[in-house]
C-alpha cells in the first residue's frame, strides 16, 4: 500500500532505521562506498551518534501524535501503541547501556540491537501504518500529519538518507 502522505516522514526515517540495522546486524555495509565502518567500537559511535541525531526525534514524534492517534482511532490500537513503546524503551536502554559500555561483546549486542530495530520497523510499517490509513477518518490522518510537520519542517523533498 502507498504511504499516506501524512506517514512518510516517518517512513524515511524507517528507512535509513533499515539500513543501519543492516549494518549492525552483518558487521558491515553491502554499499562498496560506504564510510560504515567494520571496527565494532566505531559503530557503536555511529549507533550513538544516529540516536541521538535521529531516531530519539523519531520515536518522540512517534509517541506524541502517531500512536496517541492509534489509541483513539483503531481497534485494538492501545494493545499496539503499548508494544511498540515497550520497544521504544527497550532500544533507549540498550543505546544507554552502549554508552556506558562501548566495549564488551560487540558482535552480539550490535547484531542484537539491529535485529531489534528490523523488527520494530516492520511492525510499524506493516502493521501500525497499514491499519492507521485503514481505519483512520482521512481527515483524522491529516491532523496527525500537521503535527509531524511541525517536527519534519525541512522534509519536503523526500531526498535524504542519513545512515
Amino acid at each position: 500500500m502507498k504511504r499516506h502522505r501524512s506517514l512518510v516522514p516517518l517512513s524515511r526515517d524507517h528507512h535509513d532505521g533499515l539500513i543501519l540495522a543492516q549494518r549492525l546486524i552483518l558487521g558491515r555495509s553491502r554499499a562498496p562506498r560506504s564510510d560504515w565502518p567494520t571496527d565494532r567500537r566505531q559503530q557503536v559511535s555511529r549507533v550513538i551518534e544516529f540516536f541521538k541525531t535521529d531516531l530519539r526525534k523519531h520515536f518522540e514524534a512517534e509517541e506524541a501524535h502517531v500512536f496517541p492517534a492509534a489509541v483513539d482511532h483503531l481497534r485494538e490500537g492501545a494493545d499496539l501503541a503499548r508494544q511498540l513503546i515497550e520497544e521504544h524503551d527497550d532500544m533507549r536502554a540498550r543505546i544507554r547501556g552502549f554508552e556506558k559500555d562501548p566495549t564488551t561483546n560487540l558482535d552480539e549486542r550490535l547484531s542484537s540491537f539491529g535485529e531489534r530495530l528490523k523488527e520494530h520497523i516492520k511492525k510499524e510499517e506493516s502493521i501500525l501504518f497499514e491499519r492507521i490509513q485503514e481505519e483512520m477518518d482521512p481527515a483524522d490522518l491529516e491532523v496527525v500529519g500537521v503535527r509531524l510537520r511541525t517536527l519534519y519542517p525541512s522534509d519536503s523533498d523526500g531526498s535524504y538518507c542519513r545512515t
